[in-house]
């Protein structure tokens, strides 16, 4: 796929996420004590989340412009949404409660954030979409997962009902012929203590 016919809000979120990504990788939280200084990156708690969907979205985008066909529930600009903008959110979270000793590159990776967030909802605009159809397609794909499960559990029900009333028969029919053979054995041991002279005269 040409890269100059992508939307700008496509090219928006490929490139935020690629700069998300880097900047993740330096201390968003950092602390220096006698000219030693410690920190940790995005990629703890709710950063982590952040990190991994925008591995995600990367993929995604990477995948559409190789010209692959993945079928999904909802159109790739809504799922390219939806990736953005929970982002947005876990970024937003992991800013709000690491909030102490606060880097430079903690409001670096807000801002990128936030512009793959804005690119990926104007590339669902640009393609004609809006949340209303979001919320229908995921909606509708809720409930067709839904129906699929419960027809196979109805399907799994059905084969145990069969199979355990299929064992009951066999079951039944095993006693039955026990039943049998006990009383043919009964009556052989009872013609045995009885012996040829108590046996009725024919």
């Amino acid at each position: 796929m040409d890269m100059s016919k992508l939307s700008t809000g496509a090219k928006l979120v490929l490139g935020g996420t690629v700069a998300f990504l880097i900047v993740s990788i330096f201390n968003w939280q950092e602390i220096e004590f006698a000219n030693v200084s410690a920190g940790v990156s995005m990629w703890h708690g709710w950063g982590l989340l952040a990190g991994l969907l925008a591995l995600v979205l990367l993929a995604w985008e990477g995948s559409r412009l190789a010209g692959m066909d993945i079928s999904l529930p909802i159109s790739p600009a809504m799922t390219s949404a939806f990736l953005g903008l929970a982002i947005v959110l876990f970024t937003v979270l992991k800013f709000l409660f690491d909030g102490e000793l606060r880097t430079f590159w903690a409001w670096l990776g807000l801002l990128f954030a936030f512009a793959i967030g804005a690119g990926a909802v104007m590339n669902m605009k640009a393609a004609g979409e809006s949340f209303g159809d979001m919320k229908g397609a995921v909606t509708a794909g809720a409930s067709a997962a839904t129906a699929a499960a419960k027809s196979a559990t109805d399907s799994a029900s059905s084969s145990a009902s069969s199979a355990s009333s299929s064992a009951t028969e066999t079951v039944s029919d095993a006693a039955e012929t026990v039943e049998h053979t006990a009383e043919n054995a009964v009556d052989a041991v009872q013609d045995a203590v009885d012996g040829p002279d108590n046996r009725p005269a024919v």
